[in-house]
């Protein structure tokens, strides 16, 4: 599958986060009706203001862990059936930021077309330790029972250390190596804004490749950046309290048509 294919356009694609509330079993879950009508109330915003996929994300499950619990993956089910339902664009899901296997077969079980891993080659440090991912059995897993997946994976993702420090390059390399479909690219933290050299870096390196921006994406830097780049992820500048704010989706939307 390519990137025209499944978003419809080649450049300035814009995904919009869902960040869903707390799951079943986490502190804080408001029940499901909560779980869905939020997600809904985000997903009309997104379409209503042109973005061209929605990628949904349990970021708000803490502490975080690198795979989620029975609760939260039956709880993420429901709440992407219902987006699947209703969406008239294309829906990504990504659990727990790195459950790879929840990831693929929710994906396969509600139809959603892609997802995102954070971690696919990068053998990494993080709050909740340390990371040392299987490209090969990730690949070999997600062709075994959903092959069409469209898969986007960080390089040297954000809030995560390097256990041995590499190029971005060479990151990006064993990516495409194993598979990879799209390659991102983050700065720092959520809503830093990703360094513009990084993302030339890759661009230069793999002009062909599909690449996206995961971090820091607002309407005073998106046209320089969308320049180099495919597309964007989005969520925090377009969120107020926490839920996609249609304004602010429509002004970025406006900036890079």
């Amino acid at each position: 599958m390519t990137i025209h294919t499944l978003f419809k356009r080649e450049k300035n694609i814009l995904i919009g986060m869902i960040h869903l509330s707390p799951l079943l079993s986490i502190q804080g879950y408001p029940g499901m009706h909560t779980l869905i009508d939020e997600a809904l109330a985000d997903l009309n915003a997104l379409e209503k203001a042109g973005f061209d996929a929605v990628l949904i994300e349990n970021e708000h499950d803490k502490p975080h862990t690198e795979y989620a619990n029975q609760a939260q993956i039956a709880s993420f089910t429901v709440v992407a059936q219902e987006i699947c339902r209703r969406a008239i664009i294309p829906v990504g899901v990504q659990v727990m930021l790195n459950d790879w296997i929840a990831s693929c077969a929710i994906a396969k079980a509600v139809g959603a077309t892609f997802t995102r891993l954070d971690v696919f080659v990068d053998d990494v440090i993080c709050e909740w330790g340390e990371i040392n991912p299987d490209p090969e059995k990730i690949i070999t897993y997600k062709n075994s029972i959903y092959p069409e997946l469209f898969l986007l994976t960080d390089i040297q993702v954000k809030y995560k250390t390097m256990v041995t420090p590499r190029p971005l390059v060479e990151s990006a390399k064993l990516a495409l190596k194993h598979s990879s479909d799209g390659l991102i690219i983050t700065g720092e933290a959520t809503g830093s804004e990703t360094p513009l050299r990084k993302i030339k870096e890759v661009r230069d390196a793999y002009p062909s490749t599909p690449l996206f921006v995961g971090a820091g994406i607002a309407p005073q830097n998106s046209i320089e950046q969308l320049s180099v780049a495919h597309g964007a992820i989005v969520g925090t500048s377009i969120k107020t309290k926490g839920r996609i704010d249609y304004e602010k989706a429509y002004q970025l939307r406006k900036c890079v048509p």
